[in-house]
């Protein structure tokens, strides 16, 4: 199984792939706007060599999503990505990601976690 450690950070994130998943931390962001999640994903899919991978994305830290970020993770943003686990906390980002998979509905598989091993196991099939 494919193993690869090496963290790879950027302005906005630290990612890493590991027994094929990768794993997407997102650093402060007070509002993600479009202009700011293309360039994550654009640093993604430079990480990944435009490979697919199921994903843990956390989003512990982000503040607010905009519309328009929202609306593009759901659609292009999500080219590269067999399936989406999005690990959150707080109240708040709960509701963010809830709201995401119901109103923005992503086009592949997505689940909010509040535990990173049920998340993990959970993309395990999607590898």
């Amino acid at each position: 199984m494919e193993k690869n450690t090496d963290i790879y950070e950027t302005p906005h994130a630290k990612m890493f792939i590991e027994d094929g998943i990768l794993h997407f931390y997102y650093k402060e962001i007070n509002t993600m706007d479009l202009e700011v999640a293309r360039q994550c994903v654009s640093d993604r899919m430079s990480f990944t060599k435009n490979q697919a991978y199921p994903c843990l994305v956390d989003v512990i830290k982000l503040k607010n999503f905009t519309k328009e970020a929202r609306d593009y993770f759901a659609s292009d943003g999500n080219v590269g990505i067999t399936a989406n686990a999005i690990l959150t906390s707080s109240t708040v980002t709960k509701m963010m990601a809830n709201f995401y998979i119901t109103v923005n509905k992503p086009h592949n598989p997505t689940l909010m976690f509040t535990d990173k091993q049920k998340a993990l196991e959970w993309l395990k099939q999607f590898k």
